[in-house]
């Protein structure tokens, strides 16, 4: 088209009483297809305002007319689906409305349209906006409801798709309905139509497929959600992974249920890393109970010294007053006597240890001289033998609720390692042990005069395996099997620290007046 053609165009568009564009296709240096604005008939300049200098082309007036993001993207949808059914229905593009923000800066309403074949070429493309004076309100509702049902509609699936979990919904036989991107993956699967109207038996996982089906079933006939249940699911080449799974009923509009709603999580790491733990646990228990063994032999050792010596004593004693026929039968009552009491004595020792050592988990209500008490029956020998003075100090008399038995198991190892710390030291040897209390909690400090833990590696002394003691002595799991008593059995406290002395370790228990 010459320029007189053109001259002669504009002056017919002048004429028009609606606001009209017309436009030339054209390619970018990308070769993307895009409109040029050429020419703004004057009803557009006086409605609208925009000069062909302020809207060269139609992305500058997409960007114009339609500020808002959202608002764009509802536009071009509208758009593209008109010219799909006028194409499909071989006529003009129908009119839809559109707020367009016009260069005043008001929002003004317009039926847009335009000719899918232009009379005079198809490189021209003429656009008509007819506007609407008083859009109804009903009308203006309908619009921003519908774009905000779309925008919502368009964020709830992003986040379905951008969220680190799986997400599948079905229908009450088990059909899948709908799932997001990442449990597309597990199901080896590309798009979202590959797994509409499949079931279970269609997956990869069809080896499992009755057991899913059986918990889905489940929930919608109870109704009650299942929640962060722990499954395996088969994946390709016989491989596994460990799901954390949820499963709520779908409801729908009257209340009854329609489907299910699935969520999980791939734990195989997590559940990996728990199980290699309580393997370590376990392992360190046992080492924990055969080093319980070592110190339960030491001490009976220490308990039974001095009445064994007794007993070879008199034995010896009366074998040689016997041989020099100088014995009395009063000298041999007394001896008798003698050695009835140590024998007792040792009966009551093992019989000490094995009520120590024997299992009892049933929670008592306890007061704290009494555990301190219990504790030094089998302790207190150790002690005495090693010429290491005992201090004690009752300052609690409330009473709680606590395991007795795993409470005097980390006292008397609190005891006996500092017990094992002043035998390397010279002069006086000291062990305190006191009970406090406040309003919550009942208190136990264990200390001596050994002089402390070195500042360097204080911090790490409740770490299995690390020991302040030599080689041949410590094993490093007796403080680590207290804090683990402490902390998981008992929900209490466990710290040292140094003073001018030595090292005072507190266990600090919360007065629980019901079963742990």
């Amino acid at each position: 088209m010459n320029d007189d053609n053109l001259s002669q165009l504009f002056d017919l568009l002048d004429t028009l009483p609606n606001p009209v564009t017309l436009n030339e296709r054209s390619y970018d240096e990308n070769g993307e297809l895009f409109d040029k604005i050429i020419y703004v008939n004057k009803s557009f300049l006086k409605t609208i305002g925009y000069t062909t200098e302020d809207i060269p082309d139609d992305r500058v007036w997409f960007l114009k007319a339609y500020p808002q993001e959202r608002y764009q993207h509802y536009i071009a949808t509208e758009w593209f689906k008109a010219i799909a059914k006028a194409k499909e229905e071989n006529s003009d593009l129908k009119g839809f409305p559109a707020k367009v923000r016009c260069k005043d800066g008001e929002d003004r309403w317009f039926s847009i349209t335009t000719q899918i074949d232009h009379p005079i070429s198809d490189k021209y493309r003429t656009i008509i906006l007819v506007q609407t004076e008083s859009p109804s309100e009903t009308k203006l509702e309908l619009d921003e409801k519908s774009l905000n049902l779309i925008n919502k509609k368009l964020l709830l699936r992003t986040i379905i798709d951008t969220v680190p979990i799986r997400i599948f919904w079905k229908d009450r036989d088990g059909v899948y309905l709908g799932c997001n991107r990442a449990f597309l993956e597990d199901a080896g699967l590309k798009n979202e139509d590959e797994i509409i109207g499949k079931t279970d038996y269609d997956m990869i996982w069809k080896e499992d497929a009755e057991r899913f089906i059986a918990d889905d079933k489940r929930v919608i006939e109870s109704g009650i959600s299942e929640l962060n249940f722990v499954e395996r699911q088969p994946q390709a080449e016989g491989k596994y992974i460990t799901l954390s799974t949820s499963k709520v009923p779908l409801k729908g509009s009257s209340g009854e249920t329609i489907g299910i709603l699935g969520i999980y999580q791939d734990i195989t790491e997590e559940h990996e890393m728990k199980e290699t733990l309580k393997e370590k646990e376990k392992m360190l228990h046992f080492q924990s109970r055969q080093a319980a063994m070592g110190d339960m032999i030491a001490m009976i050792a220490h308990q039974w010294r001095q009445p064994l010596s007794t007993i070879s004593a008199i034995a010896c004693n009366i074998q040689i007053q016997q041989a020099l026929g100088s014995g009395s039968e009063e000298k041999l009552k007394e001896h008798s006597a003698v050695l009835l009491d140590q024998t007792q004595y040792l009966a009551q020792t093992i019989s000490d240890f094995r009520n120590f050592y024997k299992q009892d988990k049933a929670v008592k209500t306890v007061q704290a001289a009494d555990i301190i008490k219990d504790s030094l029956l089998i302790i207190d020998q150790l002690l005495n033998n090693s010429n290491i003075s005992l201090h004690t100090s009752y300052c609690s008399v409330k009473q709680f609720n606590t395991y007795p038995k795993e409470l005097q198991h980390v006292l008397i190892n609190l005891i006996k390692n500092a017990a094992d710390i002043l035998l390397e030291k010279e002069g006086e040897r000291w062990v305190k042990i006191a009970t406090l209390e406040d309003e919550e909690s009942v208190v136990f400090e264990v200390s001596d005069n050994g002089g402390g833990i070195d500042q360097t590696i204080i911090e790490h002394v409740f770490e299995p395996y690390f020991s302040t003691k030599k080689e041949k002595n410590g094993t490093g799991l007796g403080l680590y099997m207290s804090q683990t008593i402490v902390e998981r059995n008992l929900k209490g406290t466990i710290s040292c620290k140094n003073t001018a002395e030595g090292a005072v370790f507190t266990v600090r228990l919360p007065i629980i007046e019901t079963a742990l």
